[in-house]
């Protein structure tokens, strides 16, 4: 007997290549300078991704704002500070919601 994969697995195959699909996309469009069609394919992007129950690639979170869904760029719209509050952190600032980010820097 052959094995049969199964849908589920297809589907989550499928979905992780069109969100990279739709990454690119995106990359493209702010670097026209179409910011809102860009925030569109990334909005695109995370429904596929909840829909199939997958996360988005590292990569691709690290550089989408939570909020308000704009892809940040530094020194665009986006604000990138090194802080030593309680331990070192990168604090990522959207300088069009004002939400931050933090990440951990482990030596």
């Amino acid at each position: 007997m052959s094995k049969r994969s199964h849908p589920r697995v297809k589907a989550k195959r499928l979905a992780e290549v069109r969100v990279e699909i739709l990454w690119e996309q995106a990359k493209k469009a702010i670097k026209s300078g179409r910011p809102e069609i860009a925030r569109q394919q990334m909005f695109s992007a995370r429904k596929i991704a909840q829909r199939t129950r997958t996360k988005l690639p590292q990569h691709i979170n690290r550089r989408v704002c939570r909020s308000c869904g704009s892809i940040l760029v530094p020194g665009d719209n986006c604000r990138v500070r090194v802080r030593h509050n309680r331990s070192k952190h990168l604090a990522v600032t959207c300088l069009n919601c004002g939400r931050v980010k933090r990440y951990d820097i482990n030596k």
